[in-house]
């Protein structure tokens, strides 16, 4: 599944037909606007909401464009303001601790409102992803640069990422870090299933 956000404030969301199946969004169900295809597009919402700068005013739209191997869903909210679309940025962390630090230092600085974020494991190394452009990124970029390095931006690299690194916490990983913090201790994060 591949997620984007457009210029215009829309979200696009490609699913293969093997993906399709196991959300149990089969033709049928969506032609008739069934209750598990609404429940379906509510789920893939949630996702959308944590991962990426896309924002609705209350009713959200839904298109399905079938597609030759999976189907093209266009979610948009109508009357809503265009938000401005920014790519999300890439860190590598070294070490757990490094991890750790980044959650100490943002839960002495702030106490809310932090953008959402991902953490996932590359070997002995970590990789967080900040979605910029919600909540108090420029406090968060400055933390991340102390105790990391900016690796890149953009979708692509997120999904190459998502795709080739193990998970360990999605969409919420700057407040779990947060909370952790209270709880420090010397071992590295793991996965959360």
């Amino acid at each position: 599944m591949k997620m984007e956000p457009l210029s215009s404030g829309d979200l696009r969301i490609w699913m293969t037909d093997g993906e399709l199946c196991r959300w149990g969004l089969h033709p049928e169900e969506l032609k008739a606007g069934s209750a598990g295809a609404q429940r379906a597009m509510r789920r893939l919402l949630g996702i959308a909401r944590q991962r990426l700068p896309f924002r609705s005013n209350g009713n959200v739209l839904v298109e399905a464009l079938p597609l030759e191997g999976g189907c093209l869903f266009l979610f948009s909210s109508p009357g809503s303001s265009t938000p401005t679309v920014t790519l999300p940025q890439i860190y590598a962390l070294e070490s757990a601790e490094a991890v750790l630090q980044i959650g100490q230092t943002l839960s002495a600085l702030l106490h809310d409102d932090l953008p959402p974020a991902s953490l996932y494991r590359q070997g002995d190394a970590y990789v967080l992803i900040l979605y910029a452009g919600l909540g108090t990124t420029g406090i968060c970029t400055r933390v991340l640069q102390e105790f990391g390095y900016r690796m890149g931006e953009g979708y692509a690299a997120v999904s190459y990422i998502e795709e080739h690194s193990q998970p360990i916490t999605v969409g919420n990983a700057l407040q779990r870090l947060c909370l952790a913090y209270g709880s420090h201790s010397p071992t590295p994060p793991h996965p959360v299933r």
